[in-house]
């Protein structure tokens, strides 16, 4: 059976933390640009603060020369706060994964073909779904809620009282 792989959800490439992805990790898979998830890859879900190390991360790629975008289903005004954090990125909110339509705007604002915009989510379903519809590389990467259960090796989520906490906590300072 051949399988279209517009219609496969299955990724390219894996990784277990968006933060273990290194700049000639992108360059080896014949990325130009870089599309990040927002939700449960460089956030906790709802959350207005990026994870530990993501803006470093994301100096680290723009130095190398690769360019990053964020693609999120999340409201313009939550991905611009966050794309401020994020070095100034631009960003994609409301893209309607897994629709290719988000990473395809991607491609046209950045100037670089789709085929080579790694785009790097944590959702099969949505993320990993719309960069195949769209031709792009798809990266993904565990959910953060999950990795980080696995690695302090506490019950599954146990890990949503805490980002439940720290997100009241940013919204109130943004009150």
């Amino acid at each position: 059976m051949i399988f279209d792989r517009k219609a496969k959800a299955m990724p390219d490439y894996y990784f277990r933390h968006l933060l273990d992805i290194t700049p000639d990790d992108i360059k080896n898979m014949g990325a130009e640009a870089i599309a990040v998830d927002l939700d449960n890859t460089a956030v906790f879900f709802g959350s207005f603060r990026l994870e530990e190390g993501v803006r470093e991360w994301t100096a680290n790629m723009l130095r190398s020369g690769i360019k990053v975008i964020i693609v999120s289903n999340t409201l313009n005004s939550r991905a611009f706060i966050l794309s401020k954090q994020m070095c100034n990125v631009g960003f994609i909110a409301l893209s309607l994964k897994p629709s290719p339509r988000g990473i395809e705007n991607a491609s046209r604002r950045l100037g670089v073909p789709a085929e080579k915009i790694a785009m790097i989510g944590d959702k099969l379903s949505s993320d990993i779904l719309a960069a195949n519809r769209a031709g792009a590389i798809a990266v993904k990467v565990d959910n953060l809620r999950h990795y980080y259960e696995k690695e302090n090796n506490i019950p599954k989520y146990a890990a949503t009282a805490a980002t439940v906490a720290a997100a009241a906590a940013v919204i109130s300072v943004l009150k």
